[in-house]
């Protein structure tokens, strides 16, 4: 990649963002595309603005999906935050091992996968898995934890939301 590019893409990103609060309106279309609360709207509409570093659709790629997408109630920075939707799972994820050294998936419950019956239906799962909580950066949350084989399941499941 060419450096001077990179850069050029950093400050288009950096212009592009809206310093200021989401409206209501705005809010109010994350929560019903991606199911999220209104807490996790704001935290990633402002972790969406505040990336300099993310990929930004041309213009060319918009003006193709923007009739269908926006009869679907996107706008184009939501239709971007949904072609982001597996960094936002890997980003809100863990991997922890047990003490025979099998790795499991924590999956932070919330927007899509709201619960762990979604997740058990999403991953193919036998039965629903268990809950805990803890804390992130949204506060206290929800997690399920997976083998890598059901996260695979989930991570490809999120793909497909992409493209609905």
């Amino acid at each position: 990649m060419d450096p001077l590019s990179e850069l050029e893409r950093m400050a288009q990103n950096a212009t592009a963002s809206s310093p200021s609060p989401p409206t209501e309106a705005c809010i109010s279309r994350w929560q019903h595309l991606f199911q999220y609360t209104r807490s996790e709207a704001q935290i990633l509409i402002a972790t969406h603005r505040s990336d300099v570093t993310r990929i930004r659709i041309p213009d060319s790629h918009w003006a193709l999906v923007r009739e269908e997408r926006e009869a679907a109630g996107y706008d184009r920075e939501t239709y971007e935050h949904s072609l982001q939707l597996k960094d936002v799972l890997n980003a809100q994820s863990t991997v922890v091992h047990d003490g025979e050294g099998k790795a499991w998936c924590l999956i932070r419950l919330g927007g899509l996968l709201g619960s762990a019956e979604k997740v058990r239906d999403v991953a193919g799962l036998g039965e629903v898995p268990g809950v805990t909580e803890g804390w992130n950066e949204m506060g206290m949350v929800r997690f399920c934890m997976v083998d890598e084989e059901a996260k695979k399941n989930i991570e490809r499941w999120v793909e497909q939301q992409q493209v609905l």
